[in-house]
């Protein structure tokens, strides 16, 4: 029934914005995914995602700096029993300016607000694709940042308050070096009902990244972060807090046209990160604590090309090896953005 009300809504906004509106957009966004994870470690289970997902929404201008989106997100899963994994409304409230973005509503979460593995997983970038709350972007020609906050779930008399948010900043001092810091925050709580624990899981990363092109086609970058980490093994649990800490290495090589190559080196202790990767942190697929010394490396290869005008297909395959064991993973996705304007001339 929910996926017959999203349609029905989003019908009737076209319908209504093609009698009444001038110079409205109709924007759309279509992405086809199939992400395969043979895991058989203590820390992630395999999973096989494959479906489909739409986000369209009606664009009105509210002046030259303001505007508002109204539409619906629909996650449409292979093999569900149920019609649809998610149907979720689009409604956001945006305003810009040359360098600022501002954003109420519905946010813009773009390769996961630019975060590392271990403080988000790239899994939520098919499993989370629609985010609801406050968000503030910044773009500036030296350095660029990000502030947001996504509300899960609300207070209730069953369960906490559930909502994560987030600060994410780069700065360029060179041509050939970018400056990053990014925190990562989940609270569970509220003050309405105290139903569960209280807890929060905070996440601080701080590093480095060098790149240089080697040729006209040949682009190298490496880069090394040292992150902290405090939190609970089970945030819907009393339990003590547990601090600690990981350096992150990556290297990379992209060579246009062709693909990127990447390998990544993790050393962690104690780290927790409830929504990034687990392959990074101490806590296992079970929830409990596994390890306290943690040893990852993943080798990767990813390949992306345009073929046509409005589809863009980029497939990744990833070697993982976990406390000396190794496993396997591939994703392919096909994007296809649309946009029409609608109304009188």
């Amino acid at each position: 029934m929910r996926w017959r009300a999203g349609v029905l809504v989003a019908a009737t906004l076209l319908v209504f914005s093609s009698s009444l509106a001038q110079h409205l957009e109709w924007k759309s966004d279509f992405t086809f995914y199939g992400d395969n994870t043979e895991f058989f470690n203590p820390y992630r289970k395999g999973e096989t995602l494959l479906g489909a997902s739409v986000r369209t929404a009606l664009v009105f201008p509210l002046g030259p700096r303001a505007e508002a989106l109204a539409g619906v997100f629909g996650d449409f899963r292979s093999c569900n029993e149920e019609s649809a994994e998610a149907v979720e409304p689009v409604l956001s409230f945006r305003w810009r300016t040359a360098t600022s973005t501002a954003v109420m509503g519905t946010l813009i979460t773009e390769n996961r607000h630019g975060y590392l593995e271990p403080l988000q997983s790239t899994t939520l970038e098919i499993t989370r694709q629609v985010e609801q709350g406050l968000q503030w972007i910044e773009r500036r020609q030296r350095w660029q940042g990000e502030a947001y906050v996504n509300w899960q779930h609300l207070n209730t008399p069953d369960s906490r308050e559930i909502f994560d948010y987030g600060l994410v900043v780069q700065a360029q001092p060179r041509a050939w070096l970018t400056v990053g810091g990014q925190l990562h925050g989940l609270h569970h709580g509220g003050q309405l009902y105290a139903v569960g624990a209280v807890s929060n899981n905070t996440v601080w990363a701080a590093g480095v990244r060098v790149h240089q092109r080697l040729s006209e086609r040949l682009t190298a970058s490496a880069a090394g972060y040292h992150l902290a980490s405090s939190g609970k093994v089970d945030p819907f649990t009393e339990g003590p807090t547990i601090t600690g800490q990981g350096t992150y290495l990556r290297a990379e090589a992209a060579l246009d046209r062709v693909g990127e190559a990447f390998v990544i080196v993790w050393r962690g202790r104690d780290f927790i990160s409830h929504e990034g990767d687990h392959h990074y942190g101490s806590i296992g697929s079970d929830g409990t604590f596994r390890s306290s010394d943690r040893r990852y490396e993943e080798l990767g290869l990813v390949h992306r090309r345009r073929v046509a005008d409005r589809v863009d297909v980029s497939f990744e395959a990833r070697l993982h090896r976990v406390d000396g064991a190794f496993d396997y993973s591939y994703r392919i996705l096909v994007r296809s953005p649309f946009a029409m304007r609608l109304g009188r001339r």
